[in-house]
C-alpha cells in the first residue's frame, strides 16, 4: 500500500484522491470516452476534474477539493469516476495519506487501456476490409478542393453547409424543432431551416456519424452492384455491425455490443424523423424561380430486422430507404471511377469527439476550405456562434469552443495580456488563460490551436472593445497570426 503522507502535509489531502499523470494525453483520453459510448456528463465531468488538477504541482488531489473546485459534491465525483473506473479508463490501488492510523483510502488514476489508444490505433487487422472500406479520415489540409465542385455530387454540400446548424446541439434538449436562420453573401434574405421531429425524436448532431457510415456502405453497396449490371432502387439492408464500426471507428468484433447496438438504433430513429423545411435558397439569380420551399430528408428507417446468420449467430440490419438523387449520384460518381474518399466531405475524424460545436467547427471549416469561401477572417464570439453552430445558445457554444481550443492547445504559445483583460482571467491552463463569466465555465479569453487544418488565435482587440476569433489555414509556425500578441 502507497504511502502518500506528503500530500497530506503539503496540501492537508486525505483519501479518496484522483491523479491526472502528466504523461496522460487529454485529446487522446476524450476520444476514448467517446468511442466507449461514455455518457457527455461524464466526459464534463472528467475535464473539470483534470483542469482543476493542472494547480497542483502533483497533479493529485482530493475528492473534498476537486469538489469545492469544480462546485459538485463528493459523491457526484466518485459516481463519475467509477464508470470511468468500468470501462478501463481509471486505474484505482489502495493507498494511505493518514501516517498515524494508516487508513486504508482509494487513488483513482486517469488511464488510457493497453491496445486502446484510438489515436494511434490501427484497428485494420481486424476489420475485413473486402466487405467495406472506413469512412476516410484524411485532414482537410490533403483535400483536393477541384473535385468537390462537381454538381452531381451524391452528398450535397447542403447537408455540411446548411442542415448540420439546425441539429441538436444539446443532448438534454427536448426540443421538437429547430429554426436557424443562415446569412450568405449576396443574399437578400438569409436562408430560413427549420427542424421538425415527428414524436419530438429530433436529430442530435452525433446522430450524423452512422448517416455517414451509412452513406459509405452504400457506396460499396452500389459499386458491386453497378458491376453486376443489376437494377438498384432507394431502399437497402443495412447490418448494423459494419454500420457501427464506421460510424464509430471501432474493431468489427466489438461493434456487437449492446450499448453500442442501442446507440445505433436510437441515431437511426432520429435521423428517420427529422424532416428539414429549407426556405428562400433561391436568390435574384434565377429569373423565372423565385423560391422553392423544401423538405428534405436524410433517409427513412423502415424496418429493423433481427435474423440469424450462417453460423447460427443472432445480428441486426436496419432496412432503409434514401432519397433517389443520393442514390442516383452515387451511381454517378461510381460509374465515373472516382474513390471513395473522393466522394466523401463527411468523414468518421470529425466525429471522433463528444463535443459537438467541435463536430460542427470541423464540418464548417471542411466546407469552407473546399470552396475557398474563407481565407481568413476575424469574429466576434457572436458571430462565430451564429456561422458555425447558430442553434447553440452563446454560452454554451464559449463554453464547448474553448474545451476544443484546451484540448489541442498550442504548447509554445505565448500570451500577451492586454490591460483590459488582465482582471477577468482566473485560471491558466497549459498556455490557454482563462475566464469564468458563469461559476464552473471556463472560457479562453487568451489562446492558440490548431484544429481541422485552421489555425485558431483568441484574444482581446482594442479595436473591437472585445474578445475575437482569428483564423488561418496557413500551419506553419513561421506565419502565425500575431494579431492579439502584439497588443500591449
Amino acid at each position: 500500500m502507497r504511502e502518500l503522507f506528503d500530500l497530506s502535509e503539503k496540501y492537508g489531502f486525505k483519501a479518496p484522491l484522483v491523479d491526472a499523470p502528466e504523461s496522460l494525453d487529454l485529446k487522446v483520453y476524450l476520444r476514448l470516452c467517446g468511442a466507449l459510448s461514455v455518457s457527455p456528463t461524464t466526459i464534463a465531468v472528467i475535464s473539470d476534474v483534470f483542469i482543476a488538477l493542472q494547480d497542483i504541482d502533483e497533479r493529485i488531489a482530493s475528492f473534498e477539493y476537486l469538489a469545492q473546485r469544480i462546485n459538485r459534491k463528493v459523491s457526484n465525483i466518485r459516481h463519475h469516476l467509477v464508470i470511468l473506473e468500468k470501462v478501463s479508463l481509471i486505474r484505482s490501488e489502495f493507498i494511505t495519506t493518514d501516517p498515524i492510523r494508516r487508513r486504508r483510502g482509494k487513488l483513482f488514476t486517469l488511464a488510457i487501456p493497453e491496445g486502446h489508444d484510438i489515436a494511434a490505433s490501427d484497428h485494420s487487422s481486424t476489420i475485413d476490409a473486402d466487405n467495406y472500406q472506413l469512412v476516410s479520415s484524411n485532414t482537410v489540409e490533403t483535400i483536393n478542393i477541384d473535385r468537390y465542385d462537381d454538381k452531381t455530387r451524391f452528398l450535397e454540400l447542403q447537408i455540411v453547409r446548411y442542415l448540420v446548424k439546425a441539429m441538436r446541439t444539446n443532448r438534454k434538449d427536448k426540443a421538437g424543432t429547430i429554426n436557424v436562420k443562415l446569412k450568405e453573401d449576396g443574399r437578400i434574405k438569409p436562408i430560413s431551416i427549420t427542424a421538425r421531429a415527428e414524436e419530438g425524436r429530433l436529430i442530435y448532431l452525433p446522430d450524423m456519424s452512422y448517416y455517414a457510415g451509412a452513406i459509405t456502405w452504400l457506396i460499396n453497396h452500389i459499386s458491386e452492384r453497378v458491376e453486376q449490371a443489376d437494377t438498384i432502387g432507394e431502399t437497402f439492408t443495412l447490418p448494423l455491425e459494419p454500420l457501427i464500426s464506421m460510424a464509430k471507428d471501432i474493431p468489427l468484433s466489438d461493434a456487437s455490443a449492446g450499448g453500442y447496438m442501442n446507440n445505433a438504433v436510437q441515431s437511426l430513429q432520429r435521423i428517420s424523423a427529422t424532416t428539414f423545411d429549407m426556405r428562400d435558397l433561391y436568390g435574384q439569380d434565377h429569373d423565372t424561380i423565385k423560391d422553392i420551399e423544401m423538405y428534405y430528408k436524410l433517409f427513412r428507417l423502415e424496418a429493423l430486422v433481427t435474423y440469424e446468420d450462417d453460423r447460427g449467430v443472432e445480428k441486426k440490419a436496419a432496412v432503409v430507404q434514401f432519397p433517389r438523387s443520393t442514390v442516383k449520384n452515387i451511381i454517378a460518381a461510381v460509374r465515373d471511377e472516382r474513390s471513395l474518399d473522393e466522394m466523401l466531405l463527411i468523414d468518421s475524424d470529425i466525429f471522433a469527439t463528444k463535443n459537438e460545436i467541435e463536430i460542427l467547427f470541423g464540418l464548417w471549416a471542411r466546407e469552407h476550405l473546399i470552396t475557398g469561401r474563407q481565407a481568413q477572417q476575424i469574429y466576434t464570439w457572436n458571430e462565430l456562434r451564429e456561422s458555425v453552430a447558430p442553434s447553440s445558445s452563446l454560452s454554451e457554444f464559449k463554453r464547448k469552443f474553448s474545451n476544443m481550443v484546451l484540448t489541442n492547445a498550442d504548447p509554445e504559445y505565448k500570451a500577451k495580456i492586454h490591460d483590459a483583460v488582465k482582471k477577468k482571467i482566473v485560471q491558466v491552463v497549459e498556455t490557454c488563460h482563462l475566464s469564468e463569466p458563469r461559476k464552473g465555465e471556463l472560457v479562453v479569453e487568451y489562446g492558440r490551436a490548431t484544429v481541422q487544418g485552421y489555425l485558431i488565435n483568441i484574444g482581446y482587440s482594442p479595436e473591437h472593445g472585445s474578445s475575437v476569433i482569428a483564423f488561418r489555414r496557413d500551419m506553419s509556425a513561421l506565419h502565425i497570426l500575431s494579431h492579439f500578441n502584439n497588443q500591449k
